[in-house]
């Protein structure tokens, strides 16, 4: 009697949890970045994938056959910019043929285009011509406007919109997880000004130009880019142009990304004494980076580390 007793509860806490995850608004989006970002705003009531996985470069991402199948059942979908991910709007419509997918294509209400919610804010005024070109795609400038970290109040103020749309019973647990967010961010942000306020007047040289946004979020004075096109390794007459900066100026801080190629920063590094500072670019490139907030804990305190 007692084995049945347990049996059916262990059917019912399985049935209600089944139920309980199908009731759930469900959610894509295409780069880990923004699925930890729709993560913290949806919490409990969302089931958030991302098609790119941690650590994995958006713009060379080849979708899988799978991928369609992931997109089956989504009412919202979040993408980073028509030229970080080019790939998505086949995959959106192979999908959509596929499943009969609707209210998640361009223009339609689940649909969520994250740069253009950067572009009225954006400080460095180049994602909103990027967000309507693909000129990332082609070789041309590739903002990674997330490594600002205040880029985050107008991405999840989007998917606060969005959500509450498409899930109008949970809008006000929505808005109170966005506040709960970004109210750890913002003193987060205060912390990470202090902690890198030293390192202001400290020359650097940065891989590629990427880390404009993380720069002019915390006032670092990067002189100088090795590659200023996303994936286009630095030619020899750019190596010596370097060295002989890196020299002149001596500077002391390479700021390299984890998923690009290190043997450009570390032959600087090696003709220079200049110091390599491995940064993750992305949710989960580096190890302890597996959410927004910890992936910039992680580079201020890599940053630091490599100062001392």
């Amino acid at each position: 009697m007692k084995h049945l007793i347990f049996a059916t509860v262990f059917l019912l806490a399985t049935v209600t949890a089944s139920f309980a995850q199908q009731d759930r608004l469900r959610v894509v989006t295409t780069t880990a970045d923004l699925r930890s970002l729709a993560k913290a705003v949806g919490a409990e009531r969302i089931n958030v994938s991302s098609l790119v996985g941690s650590g994995e470069t958006p713009e060379e991402y080849q979708p899988k056959l799978n991928d369609a199948e992931i997109l089956k059942g989504a009412q919202v979908v979040i993408r980073a910019a028509p030229g970080i991910d080019p790939w998505f709007d086949k995959l959106l419509v192979r999908a959509a043929a596929k499943h009969s997918l609707s209210g998640i294509m361009r223009g339609e209400p689940g649909y969520l285009d994250a740069s253009l919610a950067v572009a009225a804010t954006d400080p460095l005024s180049v994602s909103a011509g990027f967000a309507r070109t693909r000129r990332g795609s082609r070789g041309g400038p590739n903002p990674h406007y997330w490594l600002d970290p205040k880029s985050a109040e107008v991405i999840t103020d989007k998917m606060l919109e969005v959500f509450s749309k498409a899930d109008p019973k949970n809008a006000l647990y929505y808005a109170n997880n966005r506040k709960t967010f970004l109210a750890r961010l913002e003193s987060k942000i205060t912390e990470w000004q202090s902690a890198l306020l030293p390192l202001r007047d400290e020359p650097m040289i940065a891989f590629h130009d990427d880390w404009s946004y993380f720069a002019n979020r915390f006032r670092l004075n990067v002189v100088d880019f090795m590659a200023a096109r996303d994936r286009a390794p630095p030619k020899r007459a750019k190596i010596a142009e370097l060295t002989k900066l890196i020299k002149a100026r001596n500077i002391k801080l390479i700021l390299a990304e984890a998923n690009q190629p290190e043997r450009h920063a570390n032959k600087l590094a090696s003709q220079t004494g200049a110091k390599v500072v491995l940064l993750a670019g992305s949710v989960g490139e580096l190890p302890q980076t597996d959410d927004y907030i910890s992936m910039f804990d992680a580079n201020v305190n890599a940053l630091l580390a490599a100062r001392k």
